[in-house]
């Protein structure tokens, strides 16, 4: 082999465990009453190790060859890592049902989770419901059609610790020659191992909260005929968990995730279904799904706002108290300049010129500056629906399952790649090259 090649290899293990105890009670009292009783406590705990290590310049591709020691050792590289954590639950639940008719419930845990620092670790989260099962009442046994009609009421927190690492409340350094070793004798032939900051830690990061309000009804009528479900909710999540925006003077260093904020969901869910026999060998089950929400930030710690989703070309999103959580925002395109006086009577941009993009001057100062930035898009859809098709003849068995997201944008990143005048001119789209603009071909939306 005359030509570059290289060689990884690895190997590593991982460990997960989850002990589980509990203590049940139930008991009918008097007859009509009814209690269940539940506590536990729940240990989870994981760890792992990895090694590995790669060459280059392999001097065969044959598979029989490919190992660490024939390669290079000026391609030479090795690495290791290993990684633990656990969490900790006591947790207990109350349930008070009389005739069937009226329902109570309450619920409680307390979590524990190795992620957060000591003063944060822990979080105390309770759930209280209540239900009506209207259908065991003397007035509604009269009504054949209706087979079940149950009105409910919850509330309920419970913490979420989002993709936040095991690291996260810790500052760590690293080291590379590439990165932190330093020629401090002055020599060019030697230099000296440093350190850099490869993360930056922060210990009071704590659970994210989220409360959520329901209030609903659930119907059945004509034994399954016709299902139908509705849901009213408000869905409060506190202490957000978000990587912070870190300041340049600390370099590259890894952000941790912070509680940045609360955001506050309102919606309305509903189902529909419906099984049956059409046939004493045809069977079905149909189930329809609508939900449609409203998504808001209400509060941030200290900030108006701050940026995310960042992009080769800078953020791409902006969370700002009053609008939707990861909102598009950047400058507003109102088409291209088409020839010079185009350009010469607009507000001054930045590399203007016929073909390129033309963006609107919101504040009215006759130039595009940052300033003239806005909110561009919501990722939040209007409403989502789902369906869910079950069809079922002797032996055979049919399924099918259907969803779609309505009215929500979408950040195409892959037009910056290929629609944009700057850079990668060998990889524009066809369209780009069929429909874009030029001098004789005007009026387009490609640059």
């Amino acid at each position: 082999n005359n030509g570059f090649n290289s060689f990884n290899e690895s190997g590593g293990f991982g460990r997960n465990y989850t002990w589980t105890n509990t203590l049940n009670f139930k008991k009918i009292f008097f007859n009509d009453h009814s209690v269940k009783l539940l506590v536990g406590t729940e240990a989870l705990g994981n760890n792992n190790r990895e090694v590995g290590g790669s060459r280059i310049n392999l001097f065969l591709d044959d598979p029989n060859y490919r190992l660490l020691s024939n390669g290079s050792p000026t391609g030479q590289s090795n690495y290791s890592f290993a990684g633990q954590g656990s969490q900790f639950s006591l947790l207990g639940q109350l349930n008070y049902g009389y005739k069937d008719k009226y329902l109570l419930s309450a619920t409680f845990r307390r979590d524990g989770n190795s992620i957060f620092g000591p003063d944060s670790r822990y979080g105390n989260f309770p759930a209280f419901s209540a239900a009506w099962r209207v259908t065991e009442e003397d007035f509604a046994r009269s009504m054949a059609w209706l087979t079940d009609l149950k009105i409910r009421g919850s509330w309920g927190k419970a913490g979420f610790a989002a993709n936040t690492s095991g690291l996260n409340q810790f500052t760590l350094f690293s080291s590379t020659p590439s990165n932190s070793n330093y020629d401090i004798t002055g020599s060019s032939t030697s230099t000296v191992q440093g350190f850099y900051a490869s993360r930056s830690g922060n210990p009071v990061t704590g659970w994210q909260k989220d409360s959520k309000t329901d209030i609903g009804l659930d119907a059945i009528l004509w034994n399954g005929k016709l299902t139908f479900s509705a849901d009213y909710f408000q869905k409060k999540s506190e202490g957000l968990l978000f990587p912070l925006a870190l300041p340049a003077l600390l370099g590259g260093a890894t952000a941790p995730d912070v509680n940045v904020g609360n955001v506050k969901n309102t919606g309305f869910e509903m189902l529909l279904g419906s099984k049956g026999n059409l046939s004493r060998d045809f069977r079905y089950d149909v189930t329809a799904t609508f939900t449609t929400y409203k998504n808001n930030i209400v509060f941030l710690p200290g900030v108006p706002y701050f940026d995310a989703g960042g992009l080769r070309n800078g953020n791409a999103v902006r969370n700002e108290v009053d609008h939707p959580i990861s909102s598009f925002y950047g400058y507003q395109v109102v088409g291209l300049f088409q020839d010079a006086s185009d350009v010469t009577k607009s507000a001054t941009q930045a590399d203007a010129a016929p073909g390129r993009f033309k963006y609107a001057d919101l504040n009215g100062d006759g130039a595009i500056t940052t300033d003239d930035r806005t909110f561009i898009g919501n990722p939040n859809p209007d409403f989502i629906l789902g369906l869910n098709i079950g069809l079922n003849y002797k032996n055979f068995d049919f399924s099918m399952f259907l969803y779609g997201t309505f009215g929500n944008e979408v950040f195409n990143y892959t037009k910056y790649w290929i629609d944009f005048y700057q850079g990668f001119e060998g990889n524009k789209s066809v369209k780009s090259l069929t429909e874009s603009w030029t001098p004789s071909r005007g009026g387009n939306k490609v640059p």
